[in-house]
């Protein structure tokens, strides 16, 4: 419904603004008597760790609306003010209108609160332009839920913010009762619409989280089904009620991407989560940039058996900055930073945090249920945790269990066995009659090439893998005169970090080794930001990693691992990371069947630098 002289409501409000921005800021009793109207005035201090950025002031009107003003800039310089215009409606004071200034006091913005008569309830959001009038700009704030059919799968309850189920991927994806409601419930308003709306911060501005997280989630486990529940902030001894009805509808995984400071918002949680120990609980840790066992946030804290506290970490594994951790109370390290996700409006957008991380593990705990459906929080915890690596440093770990660095393939890999030394169990040589077939000649080759292979337990790399894969390159390297009279294989078990290609690991694992150069290392994958498939480090591009000049490094999803291999050591044999664009050439940035000839330029190039470097010996 509109709300009665709106005209009124805006003039009030740029008069606030007005009295705002030309104020001695200092003096209260000004600003209320140039308000007008007013009997009384409340001030409150905005601090941020510590640091007061703001001030808010609320002044009462005799007929009980209050005018609320809010300035927010660093001391002694230009604010940012807004006006709130908030009224009585059914014995309740609830916010009407708002408008937002930039730094010049131009007012720049404006909302307005529409209600329902019947409810008196908050139904939609209208956008307001510089002159307070409307822009024709909505958003719902409780609409029904549309109607649709419950596809089938692993239940997965969401506790946020609620989701925005008007857009199709989240609606056909909500977990729905035989008549079509769906199972879950918003415990914030007490009704059967959990949209995603969370004004404590701003009732003109909502946060819209859920919709992001139970997207991310969704998409890392196509097999689960949604039950939304909007979390209860006027009342968290509702979440007894939320749990029991989780525990009643048959839900083993319940993903909290939310938390708080206060011990007391999450007692009745503690207890009903301990009741229901089938139940698991992913929890994320928070985003505060603190160690949470010396400055607690819960639930994250809470030492219950079926809870997994989830942080953020960069995609190899670092710690993620404003990430919080504990090495007691933070299980695991998962990378959430700058993930895609679908906004609350539709969109995709970047996020990061561990709200993303804890749905990351969420979506890893569905994908085990729906592959083991007896399986309940104990099963499901020790299958999780036993994915996780313990990062390789002299530093004390951030967490308690590990890093999983990729939650959407982790349970496919077997558990990981823990406090592994690096030891070389296996050793073997590929001579030339392996690599030729045994019918090469040697009158056609100039320059003699000896190569190192390593590789590792536990990935796809194998002795038949590498023999295929250097025999392709020995062959390819022969157009240049470049021959193979041996190569040397080595065969590793070790810390499962080592299996992932950083700088930081690459380094530590070349300073325990000895092996001759050039080196090519035969890895799992790489947990670089940029990560390619293959990467040469050869002595132009080794200045800040000397350890690993003359090294190459190789995942297991190369494409064409024959031509790679020869790719990545003519990078080495050139000095030289660059790629070109010739037709077929073995050095075009695509590793493609067709790409396996070299001009006479590279051959010479090749020659020349290689015997420079050393790596390369002329044939007598």
């Amino acid at each position: 419904m509109a709300q009665a002289n709106d005209v009124g409501i805006a003039a009030l409000l740029r008069s606030a603004i007005d009295v705002a921005c030309t104020s001695s800021q200092s003096d209260l009793a000004q600003m209320a008597n140039r308000l007008g109207n007013t009997n009384g005035v409340e001030e409150k201090l905005i601090k941020v760790r510590g640091v007061t950025i703001g001030w808010q002031r609320r002044f009462t009107r005799a007929d009980g609306s209050e005018i609320r003003l809010q300035g927010v800039g660093p001391t002694g310089r230009p604010q940012r003010f807004s006006a709130e215009y908030w009224t009585p409606i059914a014995g309740v004071i609830r916010p009407i209108m708002t408008a937002v200034t930039d730094t010049e006091c131009a007012i720049q913005l404006g909302r307005r609160l529409l209600y329902d008569d019947t409810t008196d309830a908050a139904i939609t959001l209208e956008h307001l332009d510089t002159t307070l009038v409307p822009t024709g700009i909505t958003e719902p704030l409780n609409p029904a839920i549309p109607p649709g059919d419950d596809k089938g799968g692993v239940l997965v309850a969401m506790v946020d913010a609620g989701v925005n189920y008007l857009l199709p991927a989240i609606a056909q994806r909500l977990a729905r009762a035989g008549d079509g409601t769906i199972l879950g419930y918003d415990y914030w308003d007490l009704d059967h619409r959990p949209f995603d709306a969370n004004p404590a911060r701003s009732p003109f501005f909502p946060q819209r989280h859920g919709t992001r997280t139970a997207s991310l989630l969704l998409r890392e486990a196509p097999q689960a089904r949604l039950v939304p529940y909007r979390y209860p902030r006027p009342d968290m001894r509702r979440m007894t009620d939320l749990v029991r009805d989780a525990a009643t509808k048959g839900i083993s995984i319940v993903n909290l991407s939310l938390g708080s400071n206060k011990k007391d918002d999450w007692e009745a949680f503690a207890q009903v989560a301990k009741e229901y120990s089938e139940i698991l609980f992913v929890v994320s840790a928070g985003n505060n940039g603190r160690d949470i066992d010396a400055r607690p946030v819960y639930p994250a804290v809470l030492p219950l058996d079926n809870i997994i506290t989830v942080t953020s970490s960069e995609i190899d594994g670092q710690l993620a900055p404003g990430s919080n951790h504990g090495q007691t109370s933070v299980d695991l390290l998962v990378p959430a930073e700058r993930l895609s996700v679908t906004s609350f409006e539709g969109h995709s957008m970047r996020v990061s945090g561990s709200s993303y991380a804890a749905a990351r593990i969420s979506a890893m705990a569905a994908r085990l249920l729906a592959k083991n459906p007896t399986w309940r929080a104990p099963e499901l915890k020790t299958a999780i945790l036993a994915r996780a690596i313990r990062p390789i440093s002299n530093h004390k770990p951030y967490v308690a269990q590990g890093f999983i660095p990729d939650p959407q393939t982790a349970e496919q890999r077997s558990p990981v066995p823990r406090d592994v030394e690096l030891e070389e169990i296996d050793s073997r040589e590929l001579t030339a009659t392996n690599l030729y077939n045994g019918h090469q000649s040697k009158d056609i080759f100039t320059h003699e090439l000896i190569l190192t292979l390593v590789y590792f337990e536990r990935t796809s790399w194998d002795f038949v893998r590498l023999e295929h894969a250097l025999t392709h390159a020995a062959k390819i390297l022969r157009q240049c005169g470049i021959y193979m009279p041996r190569a040397d294989l080595h065969m590793l078990r070790g810390p499962e970090m080592f299996l992932y290609f950083t700088e930081s690991n690459a380094k530590q694992l070349a300073n325990r080794l000895s092996f001759p150069r050039p080196t090519i290392y035969f890895v799992r994958d790489s947990l670089k930001v940029d990560a390619y498939e293959a990467e040469a480090i050869a002595r132009g591009n080794s200045a800040t990693r000397l350890i690993l000049t003359n090294t190459v490094w190789m995942t297991e999803g190369i494409s064409n691992a024959g031509i790679g291999l020869a790719h990545e050591i003519v990078h080495l044999l050139m000095d030289s990371g660059e790629h070109v664009d010739f037709p077929q050439n073995v050095m075009r940035a695509d590793t493609s069947p067709e790409n396996i000839r070299f001009t006479d330029t590279q051959c010479e190039t090749m020659r020349r630098v290689g015997m420079e470097g050393e790596l390369l010996k002329p044939l007598s």
